[in-house]
């Protein structure tokens, strides 16, 4: 897992909103486990409901669900890791904006890549992802210089390196991974890689409109 490398002393339970996310995500999924195996997938996105008109309220709802405790455990993670610093520069209103935009915009090309493949536009989507790939995008826009603590490629140690260099590699593994799955659906497993995709390009042209109209303002805020 990935940890940061050095405390940037922003207090986790000051961004609201990051707090009230969390635990709504924890929230869903123990209502999920209510319905084990099932885990109330009529709730999730279907792209050909949302082509059909119908159910579009999944675009939010599935935002706040997972498939397993793997799913929910990776993500939650990782949010906890970037959160903070995202709410706290973009301050509290833009950055639940982006987090919704983020999350809907993964789902919608998600949809549309589909339409490539239609027989995958019956199989619900679920998942944080967009929308925490989404916040991955302002990190990289607003904090790329930080570091980060990664496992070697033996696991058997940590090696620092910048945000910006674990960002981008991850997006670019996961933008191969979409293209790949348009002609190959199911040798990358069953992630919706789009979703990633979408969230995270929103995300970061957020944060890049942010960052113009702010310029390095954000990282003077009282902590």
């Amino acid at each position: 897992m990935v940890y940061e490398a050095e405390s940037d002393k922003i207090p986790f339970f000051k961004q609201y909103f990051s707090v009230i996310i969390l635990a709504v995500n924890i929230i869903v999924f123990i209502w999920q486990l209510t319905d084990f195996p099932q885990m109330h997938i009529e709730a999730a996105f279907v792209p050909a409901d949302f082509f059909a008109g119908l159910n579009l309220w999944t675009l939010i709802t599935s935002m706040f669900m997972h498939g397993d405790y793997v799913h929910i455990i990776m993500n939650m993670w990782f949010f906890i890791i970037i959160t903070d610093n995202c709410e706290h520069a973009m301050g509290h209103i833009l950055y639940i904006i982006t987090y919704f935009v983020s999350g809907i915009c993964g789902s919608l090309l998600h949809a549309l890549s589909t339409l490539i493949l239609p027989f995958l536009t019956t199989i619900p989507s679920l998942g944080a992802s967009g929308a925490i790939f989404g916040l991955m995008g302002v990190y990289l826009i607003l904090y790329s210089g930080n570091k980060f603590y990664l496992p070697s490629v033996t696991g058997t140690s940590m090696r620092r390196v910048s945000a910006g260099y674990f960002i981008l590699t991850y997006f670019i593994a996961e933008l191969t991974y979409a293209l790949v799955s348009l002609m190959d659906p199911f040798s990358v497993g069953q992630t919706a890689h789009f979703a990633h995709v979408g969230g995270f390009i929103a995300g970061a042209i957020i944060a890049g409109i942010f960052k113009a109209v702010k310029g390095t303002s954000y990282k003077k805020k009282p902590k």
